[in-house]
């Protein structure tokens, strides 16, 4: 049951993780023209000061996680070059490696000096928030920049989302005039359209525009109920990509056929597009009626996604044995 106990607790871990702020800050690139005097240490060394920088002002205390350089290049695709990256392209790797905030700084010249110019995405919106330039004769130069302009720089950060965070309305209320109250209060937060005027109400009223459904994120962490044919269990779903491209799930399922009974730990990875995903992963053995069943099975299979709270899994348990211990099982899946 250790290994049962094992589990619960890194899905915790993982749900706590999921729930963070993701900032990602990518290697500094050089132009051509000043890779001769830029070697690659000296840009590892300007990044490793700005991701400095970004731990210092989005701590991990304050609900923020900044991505470690294998983090970044773990999750990156194999074929994906930060070198040929900017502007838009920036954006679009912060949502492969699953950023909510991305940053890259540049070192190119300008009339005989050293330049660093740096950015900084929201990758949702694909909107640029912050972003700073200098010059300088040398690098010292450069590092000296980097130090005074990042605060500033990553605070544009918490400023963003307390901008896009939920704003209460205040309740309107009566003003005196005379004696007499009147109605006539408008309230309209701050960058939002008009929704509707009641002209009965005696006061305008406006509220944000909805993004349309199509256009909403898949939730990063979720958790999920599924039972089948031969088994039913719960588990975690944590989404990799952008949408829900690429996942893996890790939940508690038991399964019972042949008069046996087992109770299974799969960690699964879903890799296809949005909707349509093949399934590979490691199953370990919790608990089992038979002592001389396999320790763990490889579940090799099949995916389809309904919306963002249906699923069908069709799966194969392949055994790590001879054994005759396996299974095949048709799952419903709910996203809770």
């Amino acid at each position: 049951m250790s290994i049962l106990k094992n589990t619960f607790l890194l899905l915790l871990t993982l749900i706590a993780a999921s729930q963070a702020v993701h900032v990602a800050v990518l290697e500094t690139v050089a132009d051509a023209g000043v890779k001769n005097k830029v070697s690659l240490t000296d840009r590892q060394y300007l990044t490793n000061v700005l991701r400095e920088q970004a731990v210092k002002e989005l701590p991990a205390t304050q609900n923020y996680t900044i991505m470690t350089r294998e983090n970044i290049t773990e999750m990156l695709p194999p074929d994906k070059s930060i070198e040929d990256c900017e502007g838009s392209c920036i954006v679009e790797t912060g949502k492969n490696i699953a950023a909510d905030y991305i940053c890259q700084a540049r070192v190119s010249s300008f009339n005989g000096s050293l330049t660093l110019s740096a950015e900084l995405y929201e990758t949702a919106g694909n909107k640029l928030i912050a972003s700073f330039n200098g010059l300088g004769p040398n690098l010292s130069t450069l590092l000296t920049l980097i130090i005074q302009k990042s605060p500033d720089f990553f605070r544009s950060v918490k400023k963003d989302m307390e901008k896009n965070a939920p704003k209460t309305v205040a309740q309107p209320q009566p003003s005196y005039s005379n004696n007499e109250p009147q109605n006539t209060v408008t309230v309209a937060p701050t960058n939002t359209t008009p929704r509707n005027i009641n002209p009965n109400a005696g006061y305008e009223y406006y509220a944000p525009t909805a993004k349309s459904k199509a256009d909403e994120p898949w939730s990063r962490a979720s958790f999920f109920i599924h039972a089948g044919l031969l088994d039913a269990g719960l588990g975690l779903k944590l989404r990799l990509s952008r949408q829900n491209g690429v996942y893996i799930t890790a939940d508690a399922r038991w399964l019972s056929f042949s008069n046996k009974s087992f109770m299974h730990v799969p960690l699964m990875f879903y890799l296809g597009g949005n909707h349509v995903h093949f399934i590979t992963g490691m199953s370990i053995l919790a608990w089992s009626s038979n002592d001389s069943s396999d320790n763990y099975q490889i579940p090799i299979g099949i995916n389809v996604d309904i919306g963002r709270h249906f699923g069908i899994d069709g799966l194969f348990f392949a055994p790590s044995s001879s054994s005759r211990d396996i299974s095949l099982t048709l799952d419903f899946r709910f996203v809770i």
